[in-house]
């Protein structure tokens, strides 16, 4: 993460990475005021930005409009993107770890994924690919009440 949660990933709602230089162009002076430049990128933006339609990746992922598709596209390339770059720096993966809602529950990005980072290894129909890949269900509720109880306790 950066100074900004949604940096540099799109999510349903949060922009993603940004040139800062589009928040000069896009409000006319006087247009937008700070408050609205916030709603804009925090509660606009992202996929639900990109595909005009929804935030939530399963709805994306149920319909064949053009926008929701793009809103995908988008999703899959940044973390691709992301990931090249982290694989760069070791020199490469030994594994990959899908967890959370959409790496749970979202076999079409889990593939899509995998199929971008061939190129490091990553390929889930062969036992014996350089990198492993996995699915670990998580309880995200269940570890922030066990972390808050740590620290209250």
């Amino acid at each position: 993460m950066t100074f900004t949660a949604p940096d540099p990933l799109a999510m349903g709602t949060r922009r993603g990475s940004i040139d800062p230089g589009v928040l000069l162009y896009m409000p006319p002076a006087g247009k937008m005021s700070p408050g609205d430049i916030e709603h804009m990128l925090y509660e606009r933006s992202g996929l639900l930005g990109v595909s005009g339609l929804s935030g939530d990746m399963r709805v994306l992922l149920a319909t064949d409009l053009p926008s929701a598709r793009e809103a995908v596209d988008l999703f899959v390339f940044r973390i691709g993107f992301g990931m090249d770059a982290l694989a760069a720096s070791p020199g490469g993966l030994d594994g990959l770890v899908f967890t959370a809602g959409i790496g749970e529950h979202a076999p079409e990005i889990r593939a899509a994924m995998c199929g971008r980072l061939r190129w490091l290894g990553v390929d889930p129909g062969v036992s014996d690919a350089r990198v492993e890949v996995h699915v670990i269900p998580t309880d995200e509720e269940a570890m922030i009440a066990r972390h808050t109880i740590g620290t209250i306790a």
